[in-house]
């Protein structure tokens, strides 16, 4: 966890920053019938994404670095030249926490990257774990809504829209990168592309 806890030291509210460093030290699941699902290492997890018939593995250590870096670098771009008030230690908190929970989700094995079997979504699991551990509401918010309308809550305030649209950015450049379709052409981006990327069936599936 050093790249996190290093991460982390950029948070400037001392509080949230402390809470931060605490959960990282101590990443589990409270509770009881959920211990049972291992953990991977940060520095080997990875996470599979995309539609039934295109996958694609991102590694979660750098996507949330990357995220937590872009939301930075934004929040300040976004105050400088809209002087909008963003709370950007909330965004780095998220950043860092969001896909956490992706370590009890998925294990590596001599097959690659399998699912464990936890019923449970990451998103789920991270809301629950922080919900239990007292920490804000505002950065719990922002990680329920990372998946924003297919998730467990739309983007209800200004850093949850704006985390929402830069981690969709790095998903659908991972996507590009990482699909195991090895295809180099560039990905048309409509909205059904997006929507499959993150899980959601388009409107021709729904008919």
């Amino acid at each position: 966890m050093k790249e996190f806890i290093e991460l982390a030291q950029r948070i400037k509210n001392r509080e949230l920053k402390e809470q931060v460093v605490s959960f990282l030290k101590d990443v589990r699941l409270s509770h009881k019938d959920f211990q049972k699902y291992p953990k991977e290492d940060l520095k080997k997890a990875r996470t599979m994404f995309g539609s039934s018939s295109n996958i694609a593995e991102r590694d979660v250590l750098n996507h949330s670095i990357s995220l937590a870096e872009l939301c930075e670098n934004t929040s300040k771009i976004l105050q400088k030249n809209y002087g909008i008030p963003i709370n950007t230690d909330n965004l780095i908190a998220a950043a860092i926490l969001h896909d956490i929970m992706h370590l009890f989700e998925y294990k590596q094995t001599e097959n690659g990257t399998e699912h464990t079997g936890l019923p449970l979504d990451h998103t789920t699991l991270a809301v629950a774990e922080l919900y239990l551990r007292g920490f804000p509401e505002e950065i719990i918010h922002i990680i329920a809504a990372h998946a924003g309308e297919a998730g467990l809550t739309p983007p209800r305030n200004f850093e949850a829209l704006v985390f929402y649209h830069l981690d969709n950015m790095l998903a659908a450049t991972e996507f590009h990168l990482y699909s195991h379709s090895k295809s180099h052409e560039m990905l048309v981006l409509d909205d059904d592309m997006i929507k499959k990327m993150i899980g959601e069936k388009s409107e021709d599936e729904t008919k």
